[in-house]
């Protein structure tokens, strides 16, 4: 996969060097992407990378064509590990941890980037994040229509706590630029992968309704190039989806017809998921993202081209990362099978404003990440 960035080239001509760019976390879906887009484009003048990961690779484990890469250790929670990261370093991107207190970690990595001088920021989010802290929305950027508005995205916590983040480099008035993006067509190869070949199954609670995943690739793309184009992505928020909605049975005949296999598509009751798992597969099961408003067209307004379907995505395995290719190691097909009956009401939840009590994290761990 390579970037149409012709017109963006013709632009730079050798204009505004980039400079070094610190992508966290570069072996995840998003990071992994944008590191080879970046390195495709090694003919657009001054961009030089550093890749953080909470465990360094080895040498031979180092994806093809990195070798060039710089790597660093990079953890959240340890703090001892920011400066060499961000030594000299003068754009980050941010992908999406589910580390605890992810938002108090991230004002301390904050601090550490004004004291290393890094001058732009390009985050990943989720859809509608910004709306569970916008108080006052025109504080923010972003979609006017759901910052006045409530859906079910506002009230996951994960989703809440990148909202702070965001919040964080906005109201501080940071160069940013934050793709607010849908479920990624992904999440089932890494966070089940091992069900897939193990089980033959992958599990879910969208009771039938249409869901809207986005690619990565897609994902990979805007921030790629808002990358190397920060004039034109300065402050700027973008909402990714996907182009239409697919329910989890057909994504299963989809992954059925690409593997050749089985693998069976299983409903479960929200209590077998973890607390965030379970409020993403509420939002699926709302049918709040079969409702035509729910797709927006940033992605083809600044990419030129359609965004990819589930079948696109999964006939570029030479893009994906190596937890999704692992998930592929096994022989496997889909066929769909209910465990459950679908609810006649879409599940809704309430979680803002929260008690204490409420918002305390289980004492025991929960089976499965699926979002």
């Amino acid at each position: 996969m390579k970037l149409d960035l012709s017109g963006l080239k013709a632009t730079l001509g050798m204009g505004p060097q980039v400079g070094k760019v610190l992508i966290l976390d570069g072996d995840n879906v998003v990071g992994f992407r944008i590191v080879n887009l970046l390195l495709k484009e090694g003919e657009t003048p001054g961009v030089e990378l550093r890749v953080g990961f909470r465990d360094l690779p080895n040498d031979d484990e180092v994806a093809e064509g990195w070798e060039g890469v710089e790597r660093v250790k990079f953890v959240w929670e340890d703090e001892a590990t920011y400066a060499d990261a961000l030594k000299h370093i003068t754009t980050v991107f941010i992908s999406t941890p589910t580390t605890p207190d992810f938002d108090t970690h991230f004002k301390t990595f904050l601090t550490a980037c004004k004291k290393a001088k890094v001058h732009r920021f390009v985050k990943l989010s989720f859809y509608h994040a910004l709306r569970s802290r916008a108080e006052n929305p025109n504080k923010y950027f972003g979609d006017p229509e759901y910052l006045l508005s409530r859906d079910n995205f506002h009230d996951i916590p994960l989703v809440h706590q990148h909202a702070l983040c965001d919040g964080d480099l906005i109201v501080g008035g940071v160069d940013c630029t934050i793709l607010f993006a849908s479920h990624l067509m992904s999440n089932v190869l890494e966070y089940q992968g091992s069900t897939l070949k193990e089980e033959h199954e992958f599990y879910g609670a969208s009771g039938g309704k249409g869901v809207n995943y986005v690619s990565p690739n897609d994902v990979a793309d805007i921030a790629a190039r808002a990358i190397l184009d920060p004039k034109t992505h300065k402050r700027q928020g973008y909402t990714l989806t996907g182009a239409t909605p697919i329910t989890d049975q057909e994504v299963a005949t989809l992954f059925s017809t690409h593997l050749e296999t089985s693998v069976t598509y299983v409903e479960k009751p929200l209590a077998f998921f973890t607390q965030n798992s379970a409020a993403f597969e509420k939002v699926k099961a709302s049918g709040l993202e079969e409702e035509n408003k729910f797709i927006k067209g940033d992605f083809e307004r600044i990419s030129g081209r359609k965004p990819e379907s589930f079948a696109d995505y999964l006939m570029k395995e030479d893009t994906m990362a190596p937890v999704e290719k692992k998930a592929f190691g096994h022989t496997i097909t889909m066929v769909p099978k209910i465990e459950q009956e679908f609810p006649e009401q879409p599940h809704f939840i309430t979680m803002v404003p929260k008690t204490e009590e409420e918002t305390r994290a289980p004492t025991e761990a929960e089976p499965v990440a699926a979002q």
